[in-house]
């Protein structure tokens, strides 16, 4: 499992507000996409540079089904930070919302066909 942190300096922007939290691991390792999330959060958790109490944020996760509008909103916010950082992954062929998302925060459980993803995206702007 590798957990990567897009701080708002990854951000084409000059001034952003935004992050951007990945974390993937490989579909072998976990039985569903809901234990890698759980494992996900966890790991986050584990270490100071991501905690955030991730665990209980998402304790109460629904993991709806995400719409293309939710998959293109978290493409659109990827390539925001295109002119520092390029993110390529297989396609989805599943994705969830851990949480309904809103206007400031996006939470995505992605499975590829090799490849578990979790995006977080948040700014307090």
């Amino acid at each position: 499992m590798i957990a990567i942190d897009f701080g708002n300096l990854c951000f084409n922007a000059a001034v952003s507000e935004q992050n951007i939290s990945a974390v993937v691991a490989p579909k072998s390792v976990y039985s569903s996409l809901d234990d890698f999330i759980t494992a996900a959060l966890l790991f986050l958790d584990s270490d100071e540079r991501f905690c955030s109490d991730w665990t209980e944020l998402y304790k109460n996760r629904t993991n709806l089904p995400a719409s293309e509008e939710d998959l293109a909103w978290m493409k659109s916010r990827l390539e925001e930070m295109n002119q520092r950082v390029t993110v390529l992954h297989e396609p989805v062929t599943r994705a969830v919302n851990l949480i309904p998302p809103k206007w400031n925060d996006l939470s995505l459980g992605l499975e590829t066909d090799s490849e578990y993803i979790l995006y977080l995206w948040g700014t307090s702007a």
